[in-house]
């Protein structure tokens, strides 16, 4: 035992007599990171682009504030096809009531008295009022839908940014009947508390 120096030691590592063998181990745990950092970066951006954030959170061209206050599209495809347009304007009892931080829904239902799920809608937040919109076919719930026929139309000015039904103290209002695709000067005045 005494001519062996490793005698009692630990056993030898197999990669010691290859040339760069602690080294090989160290690249692929790099490698390997960096792989998963990418592939992070990666799913992020496909989630980023596919949901987006809300109208009016996020600019592309334009001032959040300029897009809030004036309804304006920031996507191209919103811009493409008919559109109903018009201006949203509060009554002047209720003009106390809104705050920047509120959220401009405008929803538009299929059907007689605009009963049924919403058909499209469209987020603004932080609206000035008045308010010029424009509701298109970016704006359709389920994409592929075409935007066109009558809708119903109407407006709720939540209190805590929430989609879904109102809660109470949201602002609300509508256009009294049906609307056709592509009319423009639909004008809508907020006139009730819920």
């Amino acid at each position: 035992m005494e001519g062996n120096p490793r005698a009692g030691s630990h056993p030898p590592d197999p990669r010691q007599g290859q040339p760069g063998g602690g080294r090989r181990s160290i690249r692929t745990v790099v490698l390997s990171a960096a792989a998963l950092v990418a592939l992070a970066s990666l799913a992020i951006g496909v989630l980023w682009n596919s949901l987006g954030p809300p109208e009016g959170t996020a600019s592309r061209g334009g001032s959040v504030m300029e897009s809030a206050r004036t309804g304006s599209e920031l996507s191209p495809s919103a811009a493409e096809g008919p559109a109903i347009a018009g201006t949203i304007s509060v009554a002047p009892e209720l003009r106390g009531r809104v705050s920047d931080s509120d959220t401009l829904f405008i929803i538009a239902r299929k059907g007689a008295g605009g009963i049924g799920p919403p058909f499209a809608v469209k987020r603004i937040t932080g609206p000035h009022f008045p308010l010029e919109y424009r509701l298109g076919p970016g704006n359709v719930m389920m994409a592929g839908t075409a935007f066109e026929g009558d809708v119903h139309l109407s407006l709720r000015l939540s209190k805590s940014g929430a989609a879904g039904p109102g809660e109470p103290g949201d602002l609300e209002g509508e256009h009294p009947g049906q609307v056709p695709v592509g009319a423009r000067g639909v004008n809508i005045v907020i006139a009730r508390v819920r």
